[in-house]
């Protein structure tokens, strides 16, 4: 029974890799978003630049938004850098909402901060 033992240690594990997989995927994806998009316009309370992926904290007239960019080097490749936006910054923000109605988070493929265009997903920008 041994084989036995280490056979259900291993599927287990397994499992558990998949799960974690799934979970990561689907915070890191676009599985939680709505897929209409639509505009969320504020003021940036707060810009975080790092790992998993940067965000903006954006105060609407809604109250308080958490705006998640792609990831470091994807945002980078807009021209979106730390640089480029400060709290007090007016932004208006394109992008796809979480389904969940109560939670205020969006996925921006566009940033419009202080004039300038930033496509984060150019290749996810619907027509308006």
């Amino acid at each position: 029974m041994p084989g036995y033992a280490l056979g259900r240690r291993a599927t287990l594990g397994s499992a558990i890799g998949m799960l974690g997989a799934t979970a990561a995927a689907a915070h890191h994806g676009w599985s939680w978003a709505d897929d209409n998009q639509t505009e969320l316009r504020g003021t940036i309370r707060e810009v975080y630049i790092g790992q998993p992926h940067p965000t903006l904290r954006v105060e609407t007239a809604d109250g308080l938004w958490i705006v998640e960019l792609g990831n470091p080097q994807q945002t980078q490749r807009s021209g979106f850098t730390a640089e480029s936006a400060a709290a007090g910054d007016n932004v208006v923000a394109l992008g796809n909402r979480s389904r969940a109605r109560n939670e205020r988070r969006m996925k921006a493929v566009r940033l419009t901060v202080r004039g300038r265009a930033y496509d984060i997903y150019p290749e996810r920008i619907r027509p308006g």
